[in-house]
């Protein structure tokens, strides 16, 4: 009777292994502390080891983390798992893991996820005594996730991209037809402002013709049509510098020793011909300095002009000269509507006029300030607008006394 049931029990053992071995989903035996009893067929083959490698190890020796990715604890995760089925007693699945093995005679780490269930086994006294660690090899799946996720992601960016370069195309060609309907008014302008003062010339020519008897008359034409032609010549420095400043050039420029106040003082009073005495100078002292006298004249004057259009008929232009240590500053006010903060930083950029209606007439090309931006910057200085309801209108020139080279 004894043999008879050590054969059965023996058969019974025979038979476990024999099923453990042939389940097709890999498995590991671990006792309470975790040393590996038994690994069958499935397991051996998906973590490339042999159960001499395995049996009476503890699993993490093993099976250690990968030393080259310590942010990745794959050990400490699977040991909580393995505590809460001695704790609770009752299976535990865990998320899918990242967890490296070592391949090879060089035991290199190979990257692997795995889909980990851990399930209690009952002793006789009702205690667990061993934990099943079955497990899925998911890596495949996970690469081809990670490698759809990059897609998306790839896709997401094109996408991205294609917005964006839609976007910029939208704006390039709104700019393009900004520009040319700038481009189409600044013609119309150009010819409008030209023919006036060519017919003025040629009206005075003409009576030159027929009063030149008169030397005093014909003085006066003379003066009207060089006047006339003067206009005509700054209209087209003004055009042909503005290109040269909207294709990024510095304008070219030649310094010469300048008494600044005296040359202000003489542009003034040109001016005041012309638009009366709505000019008045504040300087204290004589500021000497190397500029260009011509470009200097021609900034000053397309300032003024501008106080003149815009600003209030009743109020008076004042310009200011103030040095401070190695650079002079000039200031040219005038009260009037103030210009909106939206355009302010605009104003200095070619064929841009100011919105409001100006208060002398017709409205300009949008060339001056430009012109003016470029002067100072040609000398390495520099332009600004202050303009407020409370304060009125001020562009200041910033201006150094020796420009650089």
């Amino acid at each position: 009777m004894e043999t008879g049931a050590r054969q059965q029990a023996s058969a019974a053992t025979l038979d476990f292994e024999r099923v453990f071995s042939a389940i097709p989903s890999p498995c590991l035996i671990v006792d309470r502390d975790l040393i590996i009893k038994m690994a069958n067929e499935a397991y051996l083959k998906a973590t490339m080891t042999t159960g001499e490698q395995l049996v009476g190890r503890y699993i993490f020796d093993a099976f250690p983390d990968n030393p080259a990715h310590p942010d990745i604890d794959s050990t400490a995760s699977l040991a909580a798992s393995f505590e809460r089925v001695l704790k609770r007693r009752e299976q535990d699945v865990m998320a899918i893991q990242r967890y490296d093995i070592r391949v090879g005679e060089a035991q290199t780490f190979e990257q692997r996820y795995w889909s980990p269930v851990n399930t209690p086994v009952f002793g006789a006294d009702g205690e667990v005594s061993h934990i099943i660690h079955r497990v899925e090899d998911v890596t495949r799946f996970m690469q081809e996730q990670t490698r759809i996720a990059a897609i998306e992601r790839r896709s997401d960016e094109q996408s991205t991209e294609i917005h964006l370069a839609n976007s910029r195309l939208r704006e390039a060609n709104n700019e393009l037809e900004r520009e040319r309907e700038m481009r189409e008014l600044f013609v119309l302008t150009l010819t409008h402002d030209l023919r006036t003062p060519l017919a003025a010339a040629k009206f005075a020519a003409q009576l030159l013709f027929q009063k030149g008897s008169d030397p005093l008359e014909a003085q006066r034409l003379s003066a009207r049509i060089a006047n006339s032609l003067d206009r005509c010549d700054a209209m087209i420095s003004d055009l042909l510098d503005a290109n040269q400043l909207r294709s990024g050039q510095r304008l070219s420029i030649e310094v010469e020793p300048v008494e600044l106040i005296g040359l202000v003082t003489d542009t003034l009073t040109e001016l005041s011909t012309l638009y009366g005495d709505r000019f008045v100078l504040q300087a204290k002292e004589p500021i000497q300095g190397r500029w260009s006298r011509m470009e200097l004249k021609r900034m000053l004057e397309n300032l003024c002009i501008n106080g003149i259009k815009y600003g209030l008929r009743n109020q008076p232009v004042r310009v200011s000269l103030e040095c401070n240590g190695a650079l002079v500053v000039l200031q040219v006010h005038n009260w009037g509507a103030p210009i909106p903060e939206d355009e302010q930083a605009k104003l200095f950029e070619p064929y841009h006029r100011r919105s409001e209606h100006q208060i002398g007439g017709r409205r300009g090309w949008g060339l001056g300030l430009t012109v003016v931006g470029g002067i100072a910057a040609a000398h390495g200085g520099s332009v600004a607008v202050q303009s407020t309801a409370e304060q009125g209108t001020t562009f200041q020139v910033t201006l150094p006394l020796h420009p650089p080279d």
